[in-house]
């Protein structure tokens, strides 16, 4: 930052948006706005502010080129004027009568005239003089980048800009750059962007002028449009304006994934909010959490305005204009102290065995035991877990990311009861959370929140028995989940899991013997893991604890990458036609067993969606048998297509790679067997 302009770090972040913009004040919209609601304007009301930003979206083209126009979004109405000519006033007041009035005055007004009160109130009528006017239904992500009154925030800018783009674009939105395209005829239309999609789907990111608080730099307004969904659920936050100061390229990312898909609200950089309503939202706390979500709560937040604050109902525009003044947002009083899936709780981390310089296996518990962890089904005899897949989320505090993990089942001599989980971890490339978990030692706490359940295994597997999970590197866990949960449920299941590594060392600690007859290591081919393995690794440990458990129903095979070993189709073919072919119920529309119906559908489950829709004839079994792909992107989609995302969640995708080769060479095994990507 410039010398004498440092960013203030430790301050209250006050919310106070600056009025209407001046520079260049003259003959442009921010001027002539100015005249009509500035002080001493014709429009000018204390209790209804109007707050006119200029911003870098390119303005819509008109019909006639020739003429000048601006373009304008009104927020947090959520509607886009595409076309505000500059040849006439009229223009100009048709917006402020259309859509920049109140609909009703504050009570403060009860004593003017009608004929005064009339001119203060908006008159629809005048809205049609202003054609094409639509609703906004992309996220607009707005960053102050004003240069000219201090340099804070005109520094700033362009790399959170450029950084935004970049994570949206990562987590599957479309981030538009150019103009807001309206039909040449102005027929009326029902989006702002060509293409059509959910709602949200699609983002702005630009820079806009002056909104007051330089020293808090970086400055960030994100508006999430009304009908936007997360899923089949409204946004939590759909419809409202949330603030951010303080926000650092390092940030970016937490923002997206917590604001913008998820609905939560970042405290440690929350300026304010304000609702659909136009009313100034606060953030009321009693705990240290530093993320607040306002998804899936049973106590809804309080968005109601203090009694003791002046409401106002400030509009903003972007000119291309945008308005409001304060903005707050209450939370729920308290918050739950044992693992839950609304908000992150600490553990401690009370082990950690290192399996080679980047991956590593950690225990946890829980800083407050649960007698009834919701992970765990309860019972007197027994406890086994509720489900058969599941993971959990660790949340980075630093810069306010969270990525799932799935626990380790546990070992036959351990109770579960006692709350420990176990996590079987790589620190990849430029990977956020996984470094910061590396760094994390014994006596140190992190932060968990879930359990979130994955695919249901039963439902899908009906009453098949098979089960092939083909594994790259800690992909092997959800493996080990799927195997434990399937060789529980059934005497007659088995289940081939196939493991893919780089180096030998994620399986035994020690190099493997030179002699030929450690063929273990020296065949070009998968190998069979069995109890036999010297100084296995702690995951190995754990899938010959399975083995000990299950015996010839469980086949573990392993290839390493450094060792010139992979799974070829073949190998895969032969793990799936090891079973005879059954007859299968048709599947047509069934959301557990019809492949088509998973392109879109993300590996968590859907408890209160319908069940199997198959209509099998007599003597036909329901179900499907199941092949699993886990690990990184790369490996499930060489192995069986790339994921996609889709309305800010990944989702399954078509099926390709070695799989729909398969699929089209052997049609029973697309008949038969269900693909799923994890």
């Amino acid at each position: 930052m410039p010398e004498g302009l440092p960013l203030d770090r430790e301050g209250p972040l006050k919310a106070a948006i600056a009025g209407i913009e001046e520079d260049n004040s003259g003959d442009n919209l921010a001027a002539d706005l100015k005249e009509l609601f500035g002080r001493g304007g014709t429009y000018s009301d204390p209790f209804h502010n109007v707050s006119v930003l200029n911003c870098s979206f390119p303005s819509s083209i008109p019909p006639r080129v020739e003429v000048q126009t601006t373009s304008a979004y009104l927020l947090p109405s959520f509607k886009y004027v595409p076309f505000l000519p500059r040849i006439s006033f009229d223009s100009v007041q048709a917006l402020a009568k259309g859509f920049l009035l109140p609909k009703k005055l504050h009570s403060a007004h009860e004593g003017l005239s009608p004929i005064h009160r009339d001119r203060l109130t908006r008159k629809e009528a005048y809205q049609g003089l202003l054609p094409g006017v639509q609703d906004v239904r992309d996220v607009l992500v707005l960053i102050c980048g004003h240069g000219g009154r201090d340099a804070r925030c005109g520094i700033m800018a362009p790399v959170l800009e450029t950084e935004f783009k970049e994570k949206l674009r990562s987590e599957g939105l479309d981030v538009l750059e150019g103009p807001v395209q309206v039909p040449i005829g102005l027929e009326e239309v029902q989006r702002i962007q060509g293409e059509a999609g959910p709602e949200g789907t699609t983002a702005r990111v630009g820079l806009i002028s002056h909104i007051g608080g330089h020293k808090f730099a970086g400055n960030v307004i994100i508006y999430l449009p009304p009908h936007m969904k997360i899923g089949d659920m409204p946004h939590p936050l759909a419809g409202h304006g949330i603030w951010y100061g303080r926000v650092e390229p390092k940030n970016v990312e937490g923002i997206v994934k917590e604001t913008i898909l998820k609905g939560n609200v970042v405290a440690d950089m929350f300026r304010g909010g304000i609702d659909a309503q136009r009313k100034m939202l606060r953030i009321a706390f009693n705990y240290s959490s530093r993320t607040f979500s306002t998804s899936r709560n049973p106590q809804r937040p309080d968005f109601s305005a203090p009694k003791q604050a002046r409401v106002l109902s400030p509009l903003i525009l972007i000119s291309l204009i945008i308005g409001g003044v304060t903005y707050y947002l209450a939370t729920p009083h308290s918050k739950p102290d044992t693992l839950n899936d609304i908000s992150f709780v600490p553990y401690a981390i009370t082990h950690r065995e290192a399996i080679s310089p980047t991956s590593f296996v950690i225990t946890i518990v829980p800083h407050k035991p649960n007698p009834s962890p919701p992970y765990l089904t309860p019972s007197d005899t027994t406890s086994r877990w509720s489900h058969p897949l599941w993971s959990v989320e660790f949340k980075q505090p630093e810069v306010q990311i969270s990525r799932h993990y799935t626990p380790l089942p546990p070992l036959a001599s351990e109770d579960p009861t006692d709350g420990a989980l176990h996590f079987y971890i790589r620190a990849v490339g430029d990977g956020e959370m996984s470094h910061y978990l590396a760094r994390r030692q014994v006596g140190q706490d992190v932060f968990l929140r879930g359990p979130h359940v994955g695919f249901e295994l039963s439902e899908r597997l009906g009453e098949h028995k098979r089960l092939v999970f083909l594994a790259g590197g800690t992909g092997v866990v959800p493996g080990m989940q799927a195997a434990k949960a399937v060789l529980e449920a059934s005497s007659d299941a088995s289940v081939d899991l196939l493991w893919a590594v780089r180096k030998r060392e994620e399986i035994q600690n020690s190099a493997a013997p030179k002699q030929s007859s450690w063929k273990f290591w020296q065949e070009k081919k998968p190998t069979t893991l069995d109890l036999q393995v010297e100084n296995p690794s702690p995951v190995t440990r754990r899938l010959q604890d399975l083995k000990a458990t299950y015996g010839d129903r469980l086949n573990i095979q392993v290839v390493v990458d450094e060792e010139g070993t992979k799974f070829q189709d073949k190998d895969i073919k032969n793990a799936i036609l090891a079973s005879s072919s059954n007859a299968v119920s048709p599947s047509s529309g069934c959301r557990f067993h019809d492949q088509k119906m998973h392109v879109h559908a993300s590996e968590f489950a859907l408890p209160d969606a319908p069940g199997c829709a198959c209509t099998p004839p007599k003597g036909t079994p329901l179900g499907k048998n199941l092949f699993i792909v886990s690990g990184p992107d790369g490996f499930i989609e060489h192995y069986a297509g790339a994921k996609i995302w889709l309305g800010g969640q990944q989702t399954q995708g078509r099926i390709g790679g070695i799989a729909g080769q398969l699929q089209r060479q052997n049609p029973t095994i697309a008949q038969d067997w269900l693909v799923l990507k994890m």
